[in-house]
């Protein structure tokens, strides 16, 4: 990786953890979510006007718009339902490392990207860190104890669904800000998510619950729809400077600024093997970033 992809990449995960941490602390984290694609739309719509006017997409970069928005709007809706399912420290793994572990694989296989064997070696052990730390309360361990048991939780089938739609919209975007301005790729992206949520959300709460949740929170929902925003700008800025096969793995050292954030904020419990899961996802995203 270049330089400048990897500290594109770190200031990313900084503002990932930190948004994930607002939304983690929210009463309802779901409609909190929206509340944040929502205000980032509002915030960033002047820039993406200009660039809009000044830059228009071509068709094809058009097409990858609508490719993306349809694959996140999946995305968020299968994470929902796999986390009134199942269980944080059994779905956030599962999701982030199944799309982890497909990103290499579709970035060789789709794009013709080469991978050397260290950052090879690198995206399996950030792989093996991601589960570690998920798996650090038992659950995750007891859910694959057999392969029965795995297919017929719904929300790990849930979870597998978005690990799925988070390896195939890394390779959409990766060829997406090829064609479009990475900034308003990441408005259209987050504006028309939202508005798939939207349409996904409506049935399950109702007005007062959102009204409810931007009274309660409308400080850390503006900053987090910031947050939100610059996080996956910066990984598509990063995507154009490097290969989505080691950004894809690398963007999972955010994980450590979450366990770091989840103890000192959170008063969460280090365990073992989430300490374990840290060292090798730190160990791996090392290796990638040294890889040539």
């Amino acid at each position: 990786m270049t330089t400048d992809a990897i500290l594109l990449v770190l200031l990313s995960s900084v503002a990932h953890a930190s948004w994930n941490l607002l939304a983690k602390r929210a009463t309802t984290p779901m409609v909190f979510t929206w509340w944040m694609s929502a205000s980032g739309a509002v915030t960033f719509a002047p820039a993406a006007v200009y660039f809009l006017v000044t830059d228009p997409p071509s068709a094809a970069g058009w097409g990858f718009i609508c490719a993306t928005i349809f694959l996140h709007t999946g995305y968020f809706f299968w994470l929902g339902r796999a986390y009134q399912s199942s269980d944080l420290s059994v779905v956030y793994p599962v999701a982030r490392g199944t799309g982890t572990a497909l990103i290499p694989i579709l970035g060789v296989l789709a794009l013709r990207e080469g991978m050397s064997l260290p950052a090879a070696g690198g995206a399996a052990l950030v792989v093996a860190g991601v589960f570690a730390v998920g798996g650090s309360g038992g659950e995750l361990t007891k859910a694959f104890r057999s392969v029965r048991r795995a297919l017929n939780d719904v929300g790990l089938r849930y979870a597998l669904l978005t690990g799925l739609t988070i390896g195939g919209y890394s390779i959409i975007d990766k060829q997406g800000v090829q064609q479009v301005e990475p900034i308003l790729y990441m408005y259209m992206l987050s504006a028309g998510g939202g508005l798939g949520m939207l349409a996904l959300m409506h049935r399950s709460y109702s007005r007062s619950a959102f009204l409810r949740e931007f009274r309660l929170h409308y400080v850390g929902i503006v900053l987090g729809g910031i947050l939100q925003f610059t996080a996956y700008g910066l990984t598509l800025s990063a995507l154009r400077l490097s290969p989505v096969s080691y950004v894809g793995p690398f963007r999972e050292i955010g994980i450590l600024f979450g366990v770091a954030l989840g103890a000192l904020v959170l008063k969460e419990r280090l365990t073992t093997a989430r300490l374990a899961g840290a060292v090798c996802i730190a160990g791996g995203a090392a290796a990638i970033a040294l890889a040539p």
